[in-house]
């Protein structure tokens, strides 16, 4: 994994500091393939640019040939969002082809790439503990569902993020309201809402080994509790780790994951109810936690072809929590939740917040300053 490519078709606020973490774990080249001025060419990390094709007709096959050419010779091409997975997904036949651009090592657990109605099934059919669901469909009676699941329910549209395409329903009422309000119903997932507490964790594996996590209980979401998190405290759980070895194994993940866990404290069970196969923007902050993904890396490519070696649990990693926020969208919740306090973490460097702030990079921070400026502005006019 020394010479990378970096794909992304949606222009992220997440997408800036990510190139930073494979420079420092020890890539020489970290190629961008994106759009003009997007987020992801915005920092000093990468090497090269180069336009992507946005007809979706053409951008896989661009991929494609970029995986293919002998003179760029990549170790490995990285999908970076849920849009740009799901095309590769749907245009790649060759196994060969699939493990070296898609991040799983068993094809046959496909359906779950950049598909809500497909992790379930992917759930389902390896005994992993998730939320009991169904997949609606047009003649699915109402009734069926009153019968086979326990209120509440998520309705989740089957390609969304970040809190987008789901409703909360608490009743038969409620339920009816929100198939109304979704357009689109194909592979919607019906499923059972679990009362608990959110478990945030990011992972690294390499061909189905887990490599590094990081856990954290949240703090504060950017809007609702379906919507992105700003603060989060991070913690080592021998449980979890437990529960990601066996996910990684069973599935064949290969790359990185971002889950969700739900801990349901009666039960003392945790149900997984997510596994976006890509980064996100709490990667970066790995290394304030002392399991950063940089290191991961690092191991992968020291490794080659043999197994990686994994880091051993240390006693005190099980007593540490590591609070962190993100600069950029804590500080938007704050402005548009009107969180005095919370902005006065920032202001007056509370547990070392300002360590957040990414100064390393005088790219990504102008970046950064610049649109917060946009938003502070565009809120204050509404």
């Amino acid at each position: 994994m020394e010479k990378i490519l970096l794909a992304s078709v949606v222009d992220w606020d997440s997408l800036g500091e990510l190139p930073a973490i494979f420079k420092r774990g020890g890539c020489q080249q970290v190629d961008v393939l994106c759009n003009k001025d997007a987020w992801l060419t915005s920092n000093r990390f990468y090497d090269n640019w180069i336009e992507i094709k946005n007809e979706t007709d053409e951008l896989p096959q661009q991929v494609i040939q970029l995986a293919q050419d002998r003179t760029k010779n990549y170790d490995k091409i990285i999908l970076l969002d849920d849009l740009i997975i799901r095309l590769m997904n749907e245009s790649i036949d060759s196994e060969d082809l699939f493990k070296r651009i898609l991040p799983l090592t068993k094809i046959e657990n496909r359906e779950m790439l950049s598909s809500k109605a497909g992790f379930s099934n992917v759930c389902e059919r390896n005994n992993i503990l998730s939320p009991k669901f169904l997949v609606y469909k047009d003649d699915t009676d109402l009734n069926t569902i009153d019968t086979r699941m326990n209120y509440p329910l998520l309705l989740k549209q089957d390609l969304s993020w970040s809190g987008a395409g789901i409703q909360f329903c608490h009743d038969k009422k409620s339920l009816e309201a929100g198939l109304e309000k979704i357009s689109v119903k194909e592979n919607l997932v019906v499923q059972e809402f679990i009362t608990g507490e959110d478990v945030g964790v990011e992972a690294l594996f390499h061909q189905g080994q887990l490599i590094t996590y990081n856990a954290a209980k949240i703090l504060d979401y950017f809007e609702t509790k379906f919507s992105c998190t700003t603060r989060r405290i991070y913690f080592r759980n021998q449980e979890i780790e437990k529960l990601l070895t066996t996910l990684g194994e069973s599935v064949g993940l290969n790359g990185f994951a971002s889950i969700s866990y739900m801990y349901e404290p009666n039960q003392h069970k945790y149900y997984l109810i997510e596994v976006d196969t890509r980064l996100n923007n709490w990667m970066p902050c790995s290394h304030f936690t002392g399991h950063g993904f940089s290191e991961g890396i690092s191991r992968i490519i020291k490794a080659g072809i043999n197994p990686v070696e994994i880091s051993t649990v240390q006693p005190e990693d099980l007593s540490k929590e590591i609070e962190i926020a993100l600069f950029y969208r804590d500080l938007r919740r704050c402005w548009k939740k009107k969180d005095l306090k919370g902005f006065m973490r920032w202001v007056f460097n509370y547990n070392g917040y300002w360590r957040f702030i990414p100064i390393y990079d005088g790219l990504i921070l102008r970046k950064i300053l610049g649109e917060i400026k946009k938003d502070f502005l565009k809120i204050g006019k509404n």
